[in-house]
């Protein structure tokens, strides 16, 4: 995936963070996702106006992670979330 890819949250779906965690609820599928603390930062910085470059950056610098580890469990997070339609 291109990491200067900018990302939207599917207009149907919603989420809240509660206590470090995100759920997530899809209206076209009926169905509620919790995500865990990374990828609910993630979820967060799915903006509609940052790329992916800057959504790893985020996670560098939020954890205690190599820019490597942050590139790859991003990507496959977000091709998780862009796969069932969370976001395009």
């Amino acid at each position: 995936m291109d990491r200067s890819r900018v990302l939207t949250r599917n207009p149907h779906t919603a989420g809240r963070i509660y206590d470090g965690q995100a759920n997530v609820v899809s209206l076209d599928r009926a169905e509620v996702n919790l995500i865990n603390e990374v990828g609910s930062l993630v979820w967060e910085k799915i903006d509609g106006r940052r790329t992916l470059e800057e959504i790893i950056a985020a996670v560098v610098e939020e954890y205690e992670v190599t820019p490597q580890e942050a590139e790859r469990d991003v990507l496959e997070f977000v091709a998780a979330l862009v796969e069932r339609g969370i976001v395009e």
